[in-house]
């Protein structure tokens, strides 16, 4: 792939949305949830066939083809998904993924969609693989001719989501003071707290 051309925003061009999704892996660099309780697959109440899915932010890398760039997407309420019926003999492992559908690059849809990937029933069951353009949120253990999905079934395979942006950097260092570093364990990040030459401006950022 060449230099994308023209930048994104110059004031008297225009260009795909593609552009603004690279841009926006400048900053998202994996497929991920943003802030740690987006999107978590809960047992539904009362228990049945079906989970809940919690609202939240991810950011999902297109992987149809190289060089898509990231898809945000936004759940704004509980969801509520069907857990087909249970296999009589045998138990397996079913899938919860947010899927984007981009007809540019395949099939005939334009939006962002929960599915429940059904595993195959078995004796000793292994979880189907995640879609393209998706991100995994959790595996759900369908026993063999259970009626209901309890918290014990789910397994949480939400990952946060990383950037590109250089955390363990310092700031620059200020006049008597040495620069501070910004933490990180991997899922939130602070700035040490600095003191500056009053004649100095700080911009201090905050990590989620």
């Amino acid at each position: 792939m060449a230099l994308v051309t023209p930048p994104s925003w110059l004031q008297s061009g225009s260009y795909p949305a593609e552009s603004d999704r690279l841009n926006a892996q400048a900053l998202y660099a994996t497929t991920g949830i943003i802030g740690a309780s987006s999107l978590e697959v809960i047992e539904n109440s009362p228990a049945g066939m079906s989970v809940k899915v919690n609202a939240g932010w991810a950011a999902i890398v297109g992987t149809t083809q190289p060089n898509m760039g990231v898809y945000s997407t936004y759940n704004d309420a509980v969801a509520t998904l069907t857990i087909t019926t249970a296999d009589p003999t045998n138990p397996r492992i079913d899938r919860v993924v947010v899927t984007v559908r981009d007809s540019y690059y395949t099939g005939a849809n334009d939006d962002v969609i929960f599915q429940v990937i059904v595993g195959t029933p078995a004796g000793s069951p292994s979880a189907p693989a995640t879609p393209a353009n998706s991100i995994s949120l959790a595996t759900v253990l369908v026993g063999a001719a259970v009626t209901q999905i309890n918290t014990v079934d789910i397994t949480d395979t939400r990952v946060v989501v990383t950037s590109n942006l250089s955390l363990g950097d310092p700031l620059p260092s200020q006049t008597g003071n040495t620069g501070k570093y910004l933490s990180t364990d991997g899922s939130t990040a602070s700035w040490a707290t600095i003191t500056t030459d009053p004649t100095s401006t700080v911009f201090m950022l905050m990590g989620a």
